[in-house]
C-alpha cells in the first residue's frame, strides 16, 4: 500500500493519527482509540472489543486485532464504527478531534509509519505521544451527563439504591499495565489526565512524579478537573506543576454557576469551586480555560452564565480559549431532545450571547464553538423518543438526592408535563 502523507493528513474523510500515537482506556479498563470513541461507551455491544487495561498489557492493546482493523480501515477510506462521533461533528461544520488530532500530530508522522506494517496495521513500536488513560471511576461528584463508569460517588449511589444495572467497578490493580504506561513517558508530548477526578487519583500523582524525576518536564500537561479539591493526601499539587516547563493547561468542568451548576454537577459547592477557579487563575505557570458541556440544562441559559463569567473576571478577552462541546450521550440530556419551541428560544439567547462576545472582544475561535452549538441541536429532533427516559431520570435522581429540576430550571420546569408527541403538531 502506498502512503500519501499529505492526503491523509490533509484531505482523508477517514484517517486519524491517534490509533498510531495513542491508545485510550476508561476508567473500567475498556480499550479505545480515544476518549470519545464510540468504544469508550460502556455499552457497546454492536463493536468488536479492543480489550481491557484490567487483563492486557499495553501493547497487547494497540495490536489488538480490532485496534489492527482500525488503522487499515483509515487508511483505505473505511469509515470506521468507532468515530461516528467525529464523523457527525464534521458533517455539521464542527471541528472535530479527527481533525485536530491530524493538525497536533502531524510532525508524528513519518515515525509511527517507519513501525507500521502496511498489510496488517500491526505496530512493530509503539511511542504514546498523547496520554490519555484513566486507572479508576474515584470522583467526588455526580454529574447528570456523566455516570457510573466515571464517578464513584455514583456507583455507590446506584448499588445503594438497587439500580438494575448497578455494579461495583474495582480498582484497576494491574501493575504490570501501570509500569507500561510510565515506561511511555520519554515519547510523551502531551499527557491529558481526566477522570472520574484525576486531582484525587493515586496514579496521576505516580506518573506526574515519575515525570519530574526523568526530567520530562517539558510534557505539556492538560487537565479535565471539576477543581473541588486542590490537596491529595500530603501532595502539593502546585509545588508539583511548578517544575513544568510549559503552561499548565487546566479545562475546568463547569456548565454553569449557582444552584444551576450545583444540580448539574452534583456535589458541587459552587463557592468552593469559584474561589479554587480563582486561585488557580493567580497562578502563571497555568493556563486556565473553561470546558462547558452544552446539554439540554444549559442550552437556554448559557447566556446567563456567559455573563455571569465575564462579570465575576472568571472569562476576559485574554483566555486561550473556551470550550462548549455539544454532546451526544446520554441521548436523553442531549440538547437535540428539546422541542422545537425551545429550540427557537435557545437559537434567540445564543445569537444574543454571540453578540455579547463580540462586544467584549472575545476571540473569534471562543465565539465559534457557541455558534456552532445551534446548527449542530437543530440538526436532530428527538424528544418523540427521549422524553419518557429523560422526565423518569430526572424524577429518580431528584428524590434519591433531594433535588428539584424545577425549581432550579424554571425555563425547562414544562418538559415536565410535555407529552411526546409535541413536535408533531409544532
Amino acid at each position: 500500500m502506498e502512503v500519501n502523507k499529505e492526503n491523509l493528513l490533509y484531505k482523508s474523510k477517514t484517517f486519524c493519527m491517534l490509533p498510531w500515537v495513542h491508545l485510550h482506556t476508561t476508567p473500567e479498563g475498556i480499550a479505545a482509540p480515544c476518549c470519545i470513541a464510540k468504544s469508550a461507551n460502556n455499552y457497546t455491544p454492536d463493536l468488536s472489543p479492543i480489550g481491557n487495561s484490567r487483563q492486557n498489557r499495553l501493547m497487547e492493546l494497540v495490536n489488538s486485532p480490532e485496534m489492527r482493523k482500525i488503522r487499515m480501515d483509515m487508511l483505505q477510506g473505511i469509515k470506521s464504527d468507532h468515530c461516528t462521533k467525529c464523523y457527525m461533528h464534521e458533517d455539521q461544520g464542527i471541528d472535530s478531534a479527527r481533525q485536530f488530532a491530524n493538525r497536533e500530530y502531524s510532525d508524528y508522522f513519518d515515525r509511527a509509519f517507519a513501525y507500521t506494517d502496511l498489510v496488517t496495521g500491526h505496530l512493530d513500536k509503539f511511542e504514546m505521544v498523547y496520554f490519555d488513560i484513566r486507572f479508576s471511576n474515584i470522583c467526588n461528584f455526580k454529574c447528570r451527563t456523566c455516570g457510573a463508569g466515571c464517578s464513584s460517588q455514583w456507583e455507590q449511589e446506584d448499588l445503594a439504591n438497587n439500580v438494575s444495572y448497578a455494579k461495583s467497578i474495582p480498582k484497576n490493580d494491574n501493575k504490570q499495565f501501570l509500569q507500561d504506561v510510565v515506561d511511555q513517558i520519554d515519547y510523551m508530548k502531551t499527557a491529558y489526565f481526566a477522570g472520574g477526578e484525576p486531582l484525587i487519583t493515586e496514579e496521576h500523582y505516580i506518573i506526574l512524579e515519575e515525570m519530574i524525576r526523568r526530567g520530562k518536564t517539558d510534557i505539556v500537561l492538560r487537565y479535565n478537573t471539576n477543581l473541588s479539591n486542590l490537596k491529595f493526601k500530603n501532595k502539593d499539587i502546585f509545588g508539583l506543576w511548578k517544575h513544568f516547563k510549559n503552561s499548565i493547561t487546566i479545562n475546568a468542568s463547569i456548565d454553569h454557576y449557582g444552584k444551576k451548576a450545583e444540580y448539574i454537577r452534583h456535589g458541587t459547592d459552587w463557592g468552593v469551586v469559584e474561589t479554587n477557579f480563582m486561585n488557580a487563575r493567580s497562578k502563571p505557570y497555568i493556563s486556565l480555560q473553561i470546558n462547558t458541556v452544552i446539554s439540554a440544562f444549559n442550552y437556554l441559559s448559557i447566556v446567563d452564565f456567559y455573563n455571569y463569567l465575564t462579570k465575576n473576571g472568571m472569562f476576559t478577552p485574554n483566555d486561550k480559549t473556551f470550550t462548549a462541546y455539544s454532546m451526544m450521550t446520554p441521548e436523553y440530556l442531549s440538547a437535540h431532545i428539546l422541542p422545537k419551541s425551545y429550540k427557537v428560544t435557545g437559537k434567540i439567547n445564543m445569537e444574543k450571547l454571540v453578540r455579547i462576545l463580540k462586544f467584549h472582544n472575545i476571540k473569534d475561535f471562543n465565539i465559534k464553538h457557541i455558534a456552532e452549538s445551534v446548527p449542530w441541536v437543530e440538526s436532530l429532533n428527538s424528544w418523540h423518543k427521549q422524553s419518557d427516559k429523560f422526565k423518569s431520570e430526572i424524577e429518580r435522581l431528584d428524590k434519591i438526592r433531594g433535588e428539584n429540576f424545577a425549581s432550579v430550571f424554571p425555563e425547562l420546569a414544562d418538559l415536565l408535563d410535555t407529552p411526546a408527541s409535541v413536535d408533531d403538531t409544532e
